[in-house]
C-alpha cells in the first residue's frame, strides 16, 4: 500500500477536491436536525473543530459521521473537500470523502490560525443567478 500525502491545515484553500489532511478532533459541536430543502429528508450535522500544528478548520460531520468521531482523537480525512459557508472555509466529505481513525497522533495544535475565523471570497464558477427581471414573472397574459 502506497504513502498517503497528506497536507496541512494552513494549505487548505476554497473549493478544493482531493483533500487527504491528517488532523485531531478539538471539539465537538451541538447536532442539529436539517432538512434537505430539494428532497424533505432529515439528517443531523454537526461542526467539528478540527487541528494540526499549522492550524484549525471547521468539519462538518454528517449523519454517521457523527458517531465515528471522538474528541481529541487523530483522523485521516480521506478524499475530501472544502467548501465555502457564509463566505467562510470548512472541510467536508461529500459524497466521495471519508474519514478513518489514525495509528498517527497529533499532539501540538496551533489554536490562533483558525481558517474558518477567514472569509474568502467565493470563486465557484457556478452561482446562483438573482432573478434579472422579476417583472417577467408577473406578466399577466390575459
Amino acid at each position: 500500500m502506497s504513502e498517503i500525502n497528506y497536507i496541512k491545515v494552513n494549505e487548505l484553500s476554497p473549493n478544493t477536491r482531493e483533500i487527504n489532511l491528517l488532523a485531531k478532533i478539538i471539539q465537538l459541536g451541538e447536532v442539529r436536525d436539517v432538512t434537505n430543502r430539494n428532497t424533505g429528508e432529515e439528517h443531523k450535522v454537526m461542526d467539528v473543530l478540527i487541528g494540526d500544528e499549522t492550524g484549525t478548520v471547521y468539519f462538518s460531520a454528517w449523519n454517521e459521521q457523527i458517531e465515528e468521531i471522538s474528541e481529541n482523537e487523530t483522523y485521516q480525512f480521506l478524499n475530501s473537500k472544502t467548501i465555502l459557508f457564509k463566505r467562510h472555509i470548512r472541510l467536508s466529505l461529500g459524497k466521495e470523502g471519508y474519514v478513518e481513525s489514525s495509528d498517527k497522533k497529533i499532539k501540538k495544535i496551533d489554536m490562533e490560525n483558525n481558517l474558518s475565523e477567514q472569509e474568502h471570497e467565493d470563486t465557484r464558477r457556478y452561482r446562483r443567478r438573482p432573478y434579472q427581471n422579476r417583472s417577467n414573472y408577473n406578466r399577466s397574459y390575459d
